[in-house]
């Protein structure tokens, strides 16, 4: 059988891969193999740095991914399956022998579409990783995408995981998500996801040539330490997406921020064009903020997180209350005017505070909600340029005349109306995940 191993390149190319005292990886393909080309993209790039891809495995001498190896010099192996005339076992150990040739301790799927038998699973078993275009464990096997949009969720995405016996139901180490639009179809919705997947497999490999992969009782354990993709640890492991139901991006950054401690994957309302936002109609900081996360939760069909603000000034008899962002057209407008409603009230009488009401909805009608306040005083004229809205003009107790607009972010978020509403809904979302 040692006859059907083709080598895909010469001698010549072979000798030009230096060699390395990394952790030795095979990267087994079926087709274009434009992950194989993110995967060697990331390691000519620096960002693989313990990875030494040995050799690329092929089941399909016409693939297109085995000219991708040779563009980055990577030496090719074909076995060829179709001279195998449907002996999956004798094919897989043809593949087995490669890999313990070149002494492998970790095999990428990447695009390879052939169903391993048990016993090349079990061989490989903790050492050999799978990127499928779905949110496992939504959707396994083939036509992700179809069954997506067959089943209309809103919210799609890839998973890294590890093989077992059962497909695509090994223990996961990590997803990306995309929003589901409302014109998608297969290929553009596999178009994006692919996107995604260009990121999390690189990532994933990184991960484990680090040795900060463990698999603990079955399920994926990632230990603290280097990276060379900071921006996407905050997604490792299965994420639970949840809609910000709001527009305000500036909102959207400060939520963020207060949020980034739950593990969580955050959406905003832009990532689903072609809805309206609802009339927060409401009279109540509390009515308004239920319009805006049942509405969401409900077309999204995902936990949605709204909040309804707005400042109460004493001197005007606590307006402008729930119609903050109505007082003018815009922010410097509405500054100007609530400066000159208040320019003969001294200072004794300029007391204000900012309320914030935030609600959790699910789809099928769970809700919390929680109410924060910040209290201070409206000062006689802006200053600061961090913040948003009334901040400019507002200076919290206990601060002196600094202005909310002065404070750092840490600072301004752990003493913000909205950060202390969040904060109390933190168990909650930490146990959605």
């Amino acid at each position: 059988m040692n006859s059907t191993v083709h080598d895909a390149d010469s001698e010549e190319e072979r000798d030009s891969i230096p060699e390395s005292p990394m952790m030795r990886v095979a990267i087994l393909i079926s087709g274009r193999g434009t992950n194989l080309h993110a995967i060697l993209k990331s390691r000519q790039d620096g960002s693989l740095p313990h990875a030494d891809i040995r050799v690329v495995i092929c089941n399909d001498p016409s693939a297109a991914g085995i000219d991708v190896a040779k563009e980055f010099g990577i030496p090719v192996r074909v076995v060829d399956h179709k001279e195998f005339k449907g002996d999956r076992s004798g094919h897989d150990a043809a593949i087995a022998r490669v890999l313990r040739a070149e002494d492998i301790e970790l095999v990428v799927l990447a695009g390879y579409m052939r169903l391993l038998t048990a016993g090349f699973v079990d061989e490989f078993a903790g050492r050999m990783i799978n990127i499928h275009p779905s949110l496992l464990p939504a959707f396994p096997g083939v036509r992700a995408q179809r069954q997506a949009l067959l089943q209309r969720v809103r919210i799609a995405g890839c998973t890294v995981h590890f093989v077992t016996q059962a497909m695509d139901g090994g223990p996961i180490i990590s997803q990306r998500s995309v929003p589901v639009l409302l014109n998608d179809d297969e290929d553009s919705l596999g178009r994006r996801i692919l996107m995604e997947e260009h990121r999390a497999l690189p990532q994933a490999i990184d991960l484990f040539t680090r040795n900060r992969i463990r698999l603990i009782g079955g399920h994926v354990s990632i230990r603290p330490g280097d990276s060379s993709f900071p921006d996407l640890e905050k997604d490792i492991g299965p994420m639970t997406p949840l809609i910000l139901a709001t527009g305000n991006m500036d909102k959207v950054q400060e939520i963020r921020a207060i949020l980034s401690d739950t593990p969580l994957h955050l959406f905003t309302t832009a990532s689903f064009p072609g809805y309206a936002e609802p009339k927060e109609s409401g009279e109540t900081y509390l009515e308004n903020a239920r319009i805006k996360a049942s509405y969401w939760a409900r077309i999204t069909g995902l936990w949605s997180l709204a909040d309804d603000s707005g400042i109460e000034v004493e001197a005007l008899g606590g307006r402008p209350g729930v119609f903050s962002a109505r007082y003018a057209p815009t922010s410097r407008e509405r500054i100007a005017k609530m400066l000159e409603e208040l320019r003969d009230v001294p200072v004794e009488k300029r007391r204000a505070r900012f309320v914030a009401v935030a609600v959790l909805r699910s789809p099928d009608g769970e809700e919390y909600s929680a109410k924060g306040t910040c209290d201070g005083q409206i000062a006689f004229a802006r200053c600061g340029e961090n913040g948003f809205g009334y901040d400019p003009i507002f200076i919290p107790d206990g601060y002196g005349r600094t202005h909310l607009a002065e404070l750092p972010d840490d600072v301004k978020n752990s003493i913000s109306h909205r950060g202390r509403a969040l904060e109390q809904l933190k168990d909650v979302l930490r146990k959605l995940a």
